[in-house]
């Protein structure tokens, strides 16, 4: 089961229409589930979420990469992997006060 308290720093790689030479990096943070609906919106706007799932598990599965089982953390694993996001979680510690006022 997913951990959905985990949070995510993500740079999704988009290609710019215009500047065909271009990589435009787009910064998030938010959960997996938050991060998985941008990465839909922004790699896949025309497919709906299931569309956009199978799509990156079969290419993830080109790159030979293990896609049995995958849950929103694992899923966005693979998209990292493949290089179309870089992923970095975020320690749970940064959103704690520990207690102290």
């Amino acid at each position: 089961m997913e951990n959905s308290s985990s949070m995510y720093i993500v740079y999704i790689w988009k290609k710019h229409e215009a500047l065909k030479k271009f990589d435009i990096p787009i910064i998030a943070i938010g959960n997996a589930r938050e991060i998985l609906l941008l990465c839909q919106r922004i790699l896949a706007p025309r497919s709906n979420l299931v569309e956009f799932f199978q799509e990156y598990k079969r290419l993830g599965e080109g790159y030979g990469i293990d896609t049995k089982h995958l849950e929103v953390n694992s899923f966005l694993r693979v998209l990292s992997t493949m290089r179309i996001i870089d992923l970095y979680e975020i320690p749970k510690e940064i959103f704690s006060n520990g207690g102290n006022s």
